[in-house]
């Protein structure tokens, strides 16, 4: 019986539109207030922008964010959970090659996003994510602390900086797609996997009790480690053939289909 249900953001909940449709918000609602099943949201979003779709989904549990490196409470004050930032000589390592190379890069600390003025990535993640940016033109020098991620957006070199990271910083960093546009690099012992079975070990939830949903690369820790790891119908070839389940899309709803079929009607209401 599935206990925990683990959902990514964007691509699986979250459409292009950056909607939730509103027959799944129902049924995440009912998941959340009419049964046992615990629902956790596992996305590389930073917290203040997850923090709004969880708000509206109405979850309660804590918010993994950062790909796994930060999870926070939802109430509480949003508490840490705990923070795996990547190391400030490893960063400052990788952003010196990124800075050269002439990436466009978003650098995260305290939750916070910092990123290069004028230029069109940083318009279009600002309009995606719902956060404001700190602008320098000194990204590596406005790097004083250990940051919780760097992301590169880049439209026609990301298969280049892939292979890159590979050679030189394989086993000290991870990094993965999380659109076709978007290279995500945190530490090596992140990951939402980590950071959901560390919750799962305190509810007394194992492994074969949880289902997880998600679309990208960056799902895929959780996606290959769950009891049930479904991959929706927009997720590109990789990511499905690691799945037990390739579900619809997002437009059609995959999310829902995946839960009725795994979840529902396996449950008792909640007293």
């Amino acid at each position: 019986m599935i206990k925990l249900v683990a959902l990514d953001l964007d691509g699986t909940v979250v459409n292009d539109q950056l909607k939730i449709s509103e027959s799944l918000l129902r049924l995440l609602k009912h998941l959340i207030t009419e049964t046992s099943v615990r629902v956790v949201i596992a996305t590389g979003r930073m917290f203040s922008s997850a923090l709004p779709f969880a708000r509206q989904i109405g979850v309660v549990e804590p918010l993994v964010t950062y790909q796994g490196a930060m999870v926070r409470d939802i109430a509480d004050g949003h508490a840490l959970r705990s923070h795996t930032p990547i190391a400030l000589p490893l960063a400052q390592e990788v952003m010196r090659t990124l800075v050269t190379d002439g990436y466009h890069i978003n650098l995260y600390m305290d939750d916070r996003l910092w990123t290069h003025p004028t230029n069109h990535h940083a318009g279009y993640y600002q309009k995606a994510a719902g956060v404001e940016p700190i602008f320098t033109e000194d990204l590596l020098g406005s790097m004083t602390q250990d940051p919780t991620k760097i992301m590169v957006i880049d439209d026609e070199r990301l298969d280049i900086l892939l292979a890159h990271l590979s050679v030189h910083f394989a086993g000290r960093l991870s990094f993965c797609r999380s659109r076709s546009n978007f290279c995500e690099i945190i530490d090596v012992s992140a990951s939402k996997w980590n950071a959901l079975k560390t919750l799962a070990e305190e509810w007394g939830i194992e492994p074969h009790e949880i289902m997880a949903i998600g679309d990208q690369g960056n799902d895929l820790s959780m996606i290959e480690h769950a009891g049930v790891g479904v991959a929706m119908g927009n997720a590109p070839d990789y990511v499905k053939e690691k799945a037990n389940f390739v579900t619809r899309t997002i437009h059609e709803d995959g999310v829902a289909e995946a839960i009725e079929k795994f979840v529902l009607g396996h449950l008792p209401l909640r007293a």
